[in-house]
């Protein structure tokens, strides 16, 4: 087992409770305000259109323009912000896709659960494309106000993913067939 095993077992799962705990108290602390009644449906379509398609449209349509958008990528503003934290996901993996669940709407916050799956096609991180195919959870945290995201929190596991492109570079493709050492 090496030190990175080891750190991701102890470092990830905690800071998964941190987000769950932040979101909990986020909710629980709400204004009276609400978010508006096609919140899950905005919540769902910002990562199946923006970071999921690169559609600047719907980013326009459905991010205020001075939105805070915080990633584990660095922070982003608006719906141009989020044009170009997709561009970030779009550079690195081409076939770019999320899949969700149910979003949880609690007063002006909505929560969802979402998993990226891609495959490693240009640089990510200094490492450069190798052809494996990624799959990452994450959580996104997002406040509304009466038409439009303002801020959103998105939280995914960098590591996890630097490790799947770092095995698949040390092992390539002889491990994806039949008796591999996979």
């Amino acid at each position: 087992m090496n030190i990175h095993s080891y750190s991701r077992r102890i470092v990830c799962p905690f800071k998964s409770q941190i987000v769950i705990l932040v979101t909990a108290l986020l909710m629980s602390v709400s204004p009276a305000a609400a978010a508006p009644p096609d919140a899950p449906v905005m919540s769902v379509q910002f990562f199946e259109a923006v970071p999921g398609g690169l559609d600047v449209d719907v980013a326009a349509a459905i991010v205020a323009s001075d939105a805070l958008i915080h990633t584990p990528e660095g922070d982003f503003v608006g719906s141009e912000g989020a044009g170009q934290f997709a561009a970030t996901l779009q550079e690195s993996f081409s076939n770019v896709s999320f899949a969700t669940q149910e979003p949880s709407v609690v007063g002006d916050f909505a929560t969802v659960r979402w998993t990226m799956t891609g495959i490693h096609s240009g640089s990510y991180h200094g490492l450069q494309a190798t052809g494996a195919d990624v799959s990452v959870d994450g959580i996104a945290i997002l406040r509304f106000d009466d038409l439009a995201i303002v801020e959103q929190w998105i939280a995914y596991d960098r590591l996890s993913v630097m490790i799947q492109i770092q095995s698949y570079e040390s092992c390539g493709v002889d491990c994806l067939r039949p008796g591999g050492n996979r």
